[in-house]
């Protein structure tokens, strides 16, 4: 009873501190940020004189005013607005500021209101802004290299918000976060042009090289506004977009519209809207303190509820009456390597399921890879000896079935360069078909400003020794220590970071920082909290972290536990940290649940911005509190991960086409075959192909390209072979097959340079016994042949054709004979041994690294906390240049 009092009162306590958050983040809307009238000559150096005694650097020249003088309701206190492009130090690159005026009837500057920041681009200058009306448009130069030039265009009238959906509490949020940003209830819209490479092979990087350091790059970028559009000029190209209505843009000029994601909880954003007014610094203590205080209240809970109050709380956190095991344990495969082998408890004695895997292949809310085991297995760790009742649960995947993927939000990071992100799952159809999880990434910009790249883009440029997690241009997921030299290795695609690496081969803090993100610099950090964090392990897997009520020696030690070789810890704090399980389909292929929804936690329906999709999801635990759930899934302010099926073998099996199908028929087959790892490189199955014939019957192999690489017979290899084969005479004119890179692809001529030629056809020949195509969705080779290919006639190439354009492809070609194939160089499809083809024509395909977990910038040294501190705590204006050879210190 005394727990259940004490509990009531740590959520009574809990509520208070959010009703008073709230309306002091009320207040901090209202406080003003004037400056005083100097009384100038003109209105424009009047005003430039009272910026210049705030630290602005400026000159009459670089105000533009929006408002005219508004006669007598001047007089009566109605502000007039102007924009201004100002320096917020001397030696500093321009932001624009909006600021709120008082004018006399004759325009006379009597008062300055309130002057709101506008762009606060740490790495890129503003130009002087066109204005027309209540429109204005401007250039962003970016200081950093790889990043690219951006037009803005900014509505003063206000956002033109889409906010179906949102309740009167959002709706206020969003309004009183608008008056504390720009003065203006209704705020700003605004939308972002991306300027890609300028004329010319590589002459973008010609004029980064070529500029001083700390200037923008001298290329030549304008704009202008028309009556209802916009004018870009880059060089001597030029476009004109329309701005209220459709817009078709070229090539070398992308958008962005500025969609308003819906505001967090009310708690987290009111956190944010104090901290504007009153300083982080400040709002650090305020936490500290209080977390402080919470943390005696919870030891006294723990210290009342014994080791039971542990197994309620888990159990309470899962969903579940009383902490249960697993209903069963999934040994791991010796082939594959997967699922990982059971933790070692930290606690002794263990509760039930401690460590021990939850193999998530039945839930209803999470798609999977038929024929494989489950990508994401779930357990939790008691970590702290101390206190028995915090707990860390982790979901843990395979990264060569899961991709990683990284996006910026609309608000946060705060990029440096001016682009903010789409904060949105891009609405492509072969992307939300293999959507499975998303969750939160590291800190915003303001504590610490580490780096941030989504798909190229950079946002924040990479910090020296911060621990990184990329995603590289093979689609592998990658960790490592970024060095001192912060230009970005061509074969990184994306990256995160957040402070410096926590747990570096199974030990904790290499770097000794002492601040891990919940309390003041100075400040002993023993604060506990919602903490969330994500390690490669040992074994080459991802694992994720979330904590109610951490520390960061515990939020270590679970990764320790989890034999963790480079852990990283993320964002922390209820309402901003947590994972979200999805599964994505069109509405008629969405499976129905069979039970109604339990909404505290599970959620159902449409896909906004894309017709006709339909999700499911709920939250990695039930106890994960405050998330503006479903979060990832609709578009989202702050940065976040997102995860991805890959296109593995097997997949789904091919659909029989004489019925009824017999035992295995059209299932793939992988064991036994010459895979030589995993993800694997071909499946095989047989079936009958035509339901009038059914003695008819093919031999189907799937090969995966991504895990094969192909030469001819004659070169040297070191790899192991997965198959030798044929490709037979080339006919000059008629298409072929083609093998490259990562891809295989049919046409009269070689996609790329380098490609091999597998084999050569016709996709309408009369007569057939074995063809080829590759599967429109995941680039899949499939290679069909006859059992008894002799008397092959028009009714087998038209069953053959049929069958692989029902199976996907829908590029194919007929062969005349099957090809001489050799699985692994001495077995055929009937599993009989062969010697593999010689001569010329004869073509190897050797295993290759399919993309996976990795770890990369081994070479970053441990250093001292005097030589990485600084280096940290710099702001983003220092605007290295790559190094001459780009490639050189790359990514392992």
């Amino acid at each position: 009873m005394a727990t259940s009092r004490l509990s009531t009162l740590v959520r009574q306590g809990r509520r208070h501190v959010a009703l008073t958050v709230l309306g002091a983040a009320a207040l901090a809307t209202l406080v003003p940020r004037g400056v005083p009238n100097l009384g100038a000559k003109d209105r424009s150096t009047a005003l430039a004189s009272a910026l210049a005694s705030q630290g602005l650097v400026l000159t009459a020249d670089d105000v533009a005013w929006i408002d005219p003088p508004r006669g007598v309701w001047g007089a009566l206190g109605a502000k007039s607005r102007a924009v201004v492009r100002a320096a917020p130090a001397q030696g500093e690159p321009n932001d624009l500021f909006l600021v709120h005026a008082e004018l006399s009837p004759e325009g006379v500057l009597l008062d300055v209101g309130g002057a709101y920041n506008l762009t606060e681009t740490s790495g890129a200058d503003e130009s002087r802004p066109a204005v027309r009306g209540e429109r204005l448009a401007y250039v962003s130069s970016p200081l950093i290299a790889g990043s690219h030039p951006t037009v803005h265009v900014f509505d003063l009238s206000g956002q033109a918000l889409a906010t179906e959906g949102w309740t009167r509490v959002e709706r206020l949020q969003n309004a009183l976060t608008n008056a504390q940003e720009t003065g203006q209830l209704g705020g700003i819209g605004k939308r972002t042009f991306t300027l890609g490479e300028s004329e010319g092979e590589g002459a973008a990087q010609e004029q980064e090289a070529e500029a001083k350091e700390g200037e923008a790059p001298a290329r030549d970028v304008r704009c202008a506004l028309e009556e209802a559009g916009l004018v870009v000029r880059d060089g001597g190209r030029e476009a004109r977009v329309p701005l209220d209505g459709p817009a078709t843009l070229p090539a070398w000029l992308s958008h962005e519209s500025g969609e308003i994601a819906r505001p967090g909880n009310v708690v987290t954003w009111s956190v944010d809207r104090v901290r504007d007014v009153i300083g982080d610094e400040a709002m650090q203590t305020i936490k500290a303190v209080a977390f402080a205080g919470l943390e005696v209240v919870m030891r006294q809970k723990e210290s009342m509820g014994g080791e039971q109050a542990a197994a309620d709380a888990i159990a309470e956190d899962l969903g579940q009456t009383t902490l249960e095991a697993p209903t069963r344990t999934m040994p791991t495969d010796p082939e594959i390597g997967w699922p990982p082998v059971p933790l070692e408890p930290w606690i002794t004695p263990a509760l039930p399921g401690e460590g021990q895997w939850n193999a998530q292949d039945k839930d209803p809310f999470i798609r999977r890879i038929e024929g494989l085991p489950p990508a994401f297995v779930t357990t939790y760790m008691r970590p702290d000896r101390s206190r028995k009742t915090t707990r860390v649960f982790i979901v843990v995947w395979d990264p060569r079935q899961v991709e990683l993927h990284m996006m910026a939000g609309t608000v946060e990071p705060k990029g440096a360069t001016g682009e903010a992100g789409p904060g949105l799952i891009p609405r492509d159809p072969a992307v939300l078909e293999r959507v499975v999880a998303a969750s939160n990434a590291g800190f915003q910009a303001l504590h610490g400003e580490f780096g941030m790249m989504a798909d190229g883009v950079v946002y924040l440029p990479p910090k020296p020794y911060g621990a990184t997690v990329a995603v590289l241009r093979d689609g592998s997921t990658a960790f490592g220590s970024w060095p001192e030299d912060q230009s970005i290795p061509p074969n990184v695609l994306s990256y995160r970071q957040n402070m410096t690496v926590m747990v570096l081969d199974e030990k904790f803090n290499p770097y000794n920082r002492t601040w891990w993100g919940g309390t003041p610099p100075g400040w002993a950090d023993k604060t506990h909290t919602v903490r969330t964090g994500i390690c490669l392990t040992k074994e080459k897997f991802v694992a994720y972290f979330y904590g109610a009520d951490l520390g960061p020696e515990g939020l270590a030690q679970a990764m320790i536990q989890t034999r963790c070789s480079y852990g990283i810890a993320l964002d922390m704090n209820a309402g901003h940290s947590g994972l979200e399980f999805y599964k994505v389909a069109p509405e008629g292929e969405m499976d129905p649940l069979g039970r109604p929804l339990q909404y505290d936690w599970e959620s159902e329906g449409t896909v906004s911005g894309i017709d006709g999709w339909k999700f499911r999801g709920r939250r990695f635990i039930r106890g994960m509190g405050l998330m503006n759930f479903p979060r990832y899934i609709k578009r989202e302010a702050r940065d976040f991960f997102y995860m991805t099926l890959r296109n593995v073998l097997p997949g789904a099996g091919l659909a029989p086409v004489a019925q009824p199908p017999v035992d295995g028929e059209g299932q793939w087959r992988v064991k036994g075959l010459p895979q030589h790892g995993f993800p694997y490189a071909l499946a095989t199955t047989e079936l009958r192909i035509d339901a009038a014939r059914p003695d008819r019957k093919a031999r189907v192999v799937k090969i995966d390209p991504r895990t094969v690489m192909a030469g001819k017979t004659t070169g040297q290899s070191a790899g192991k072979t997965v198959a030798v084969l044929d490709a037979g005479a080339a006919d000059a004119g008629a298409a072929s097959l083609w093998a490259s890179a990562g891809a295989f692809a049919i046409g009269a001529e070689p996609p790329v340079e380098g490609a091999i030629r597998l084999a050569t056809g016709s996709p309408n020949a009369a007569v057939a016994a074995a063809a080829v195509g590759v599967n429109d969705k995941d680039g899949m080779l499939l290679y069909v042949e006859l059992v008894t290919p002799e008397g092959a006639s028009a009714a087998d190439a038209k069953a053959l054709d049929t069958l692989l354009k029902n199976a996907g492809c829908s590029t194919r070609l007929l062969l005349g004979k099957p090809l001489a194939l050799a699985l692994g160089g001495d077995t055929d499809l009937a599993g009989a041994a062969v010697h593999p083809p010689q001569g010329p024509t004869a073509v190897r395909l050797t295993r290759a690294d399919a993309p996976g977990g990795r770890r990369i910038l081994e070479d970053t040294p441990i250093v001292p906390m005097s030589t990485w501190y600084p280096l940290q705590q710099k702001r983003i204006r220092y605007f290295k240049k790559p190094q001459k050879d780009p490639a050189e210190g790359g990514a392992n």
